[in-house]
């Protein structure tokens, strides 16, 4: 999942605080069965739908899609309660109100994300037709992986720009066996419009 639809999530356990009375880690435990295994059954959840009503990290999220979830499970019965459910939730309720905001944000995020492999794919493609504006380290050490090789150095024309890949003065030549990009050994930089360097510091 992107970072960008983790950020909208909340943890998962400051969701189910939002249920008075309910035993907090057998909660969590159930919630997570009736996401991913529609075990209890509350109602099936699309593919699409499971990811962003749980995420299964080591901080365990969930959003405005999943807290429906909690309180079908929570009037349905399937959690352990201190007390007596009460039938208004008006924390979760106020929370659950914002799920088409969620969706809109969580389809902004993707169509963003689809767009940017495109417009990667085709500057990939046609090194060109990129703009100044667009270059980055990153986006120079695609390009020349897929022009020049993964491991290989030297320099490519991007956006109109000799862009350049080569190792950092602070490091020898990797030998025939390494295989990998070492992080900071190989670095990726261009000079601006101005003459001035941009891109990996040396």
């Amino acid at each position: 999942m992107l970072w960008d639809i983790r950020a909208l999530m909340k943890p998962a356990l400051s969701v189910i605080d939002l249920l008075p009375g309910v035993h907090r880690t057998p909660a969590l435990t159930t919630f997570r069965m009736a996401v991913l295994h529609n075990r209890p059954p509350t109602w099936p959840l699309l593919a699409e739908d499971k990811d962003l009503a749980f995420l299964d990290a080591p901080v365990q999220l969930t959003s405005p899609i999943g807290a429906r979830v909690l309180k079908a499970l929570y009037h349905g019965g399937h959690l352990r309660l201190k007390k007596p459910a009460v039938k208004s939730l008006p924390a979760l309720d106020q929370y659950i109100a914002t799920e088409g905001a969620f969706r809109a944000e969580v389809a902004r995020i993707l169509a963003a994300d689809a767009a940017s492999h495109l417009r990667l794919t085709a500057i990939i493609a046609q090194p060109g037709c990129a703009r100044p504006d667009e270059l980055t380290p990153t986006l120079i050490d695609k390009v020349m992986t897929a022009h020049l090789g993964r491991t290989a150095l030297g320099s490519l024309q991007i956006a109109g720009i000799a862009c350049h890949r080569s190792l950092s003065h602070a490091h020898t030549a990797p030998s025939d066996s390494d295989r990998l990009r070492a992080e900071g050994k190989v670095i990726c930089w261009w000079l601006d419009g101005h003459g001035n360097r941009q891109g990996d510091p040396d």
